[in-house]
C-alpha cells in the first residue's frame, strides 16, 4: 500500500477523522492531543459526539463506542504503565519530570496534531492498523502501480530465459 491509497482514505472517508484515529489508538490521541484541549474543546467535542446520534439507537451505539474506546484507553494505560514501571527499576535515580505542568502554544498543539496524523498514517501505510483489512487494498488491481508490475513481468520473462553463453553466439554467426 502507498501513500496515494491512504490519500483516498483521508479524502473520501472518515478513516483518518480524529475521531476514528482516537478510535484505533486512544493512547496516542491522548497523549498528543486530548490532555492538551480545554475544558471548552472538551465540552465542544462531547457535543458533538452526541448531536450526530439523531435516533435512540445512534446514541446507544455512541455510548457502546465511547465505552469500548475508554476500555482499550485503560487497557493501552496499564500496559504502558508497566512497561514504565520496568524502566524505573532500571534506572532508580532518574530525575522526575514535569511533563504534566506543561501547557502548549496553539502553534505546539498544531505541531502535536501534525505529529498525531503522521504517526496514524505512517502505522496505516506499515500495514500495523489492526482494525483495517488490507486485503481489500492489496489484493485489488485497481490500485496496483502499472510500472512496477511491467517491472516485475519483465523480470520474470528474463528469469525465465536460458541464458546464452557468448561463444555459442559467435558460433551461429559462422
Amino acid at each position: 500500500m502507498d501513500g496515494e491509497q491512504s490519500a483516498e482514505l483521508a479524502e473520501d472517508g472518515e478513516y483518518f477523522s480524529d475521531e476514528q484515529m482516537r478510535t484505533r489508538d486512544p493512547l496516542l490521541y491522548e497523549q498528543y492531543i486530548r490532555q492538551y484541549m480545554t475544558d471548552e474543546e472538551l465540552l465542544v467535542q462531547s457535543n458533538r459526539n452526541l448531536g450526530t446520534a439523531m435516533t435512540l439507537t445512534d446514541l446507544l451505539m455512541s455510548t457502546y463506542q465511547e465505552k469500548i474506546v475508554q476500555q482499550r484507553l485503560q487497557w493501552q494505560q496499564e500496559r504502558e504503565d508497566a512497561c514504565e514501571e520496568e524502566e524505573d527499576e532500571d534506572e532508580e535515580d532518574s530525575p522526575v519530570s514535569n511533563a504534566e505542568e506543561w501547557v502548549p502554544s496553539d502553534d505546539e498543539k498544531s505541531m502535536l496534531r501534525d505529529e498525531f496524523v503522521s504517526r496514524m498514517h505512517q502505522r496505516f501505510l506499515d500495514g500495523e492498523d489492526r482494525d483495517f483489512d488490507y486485503s481489500t487494498v492489496d489484493d485489488n488491481p485497481e490500485f496496483d502501480n502499472l510500472d512496477i508490475v511491467n517491472r516485475d513481468e519483465e523480470e520474470r520473462y528474463f528469469d525465465e530465459e536460458e541464458p546464452v553463453e557468448i561463444e555459442d553466439m559467435e558460433l551461429d554467426r559462422e
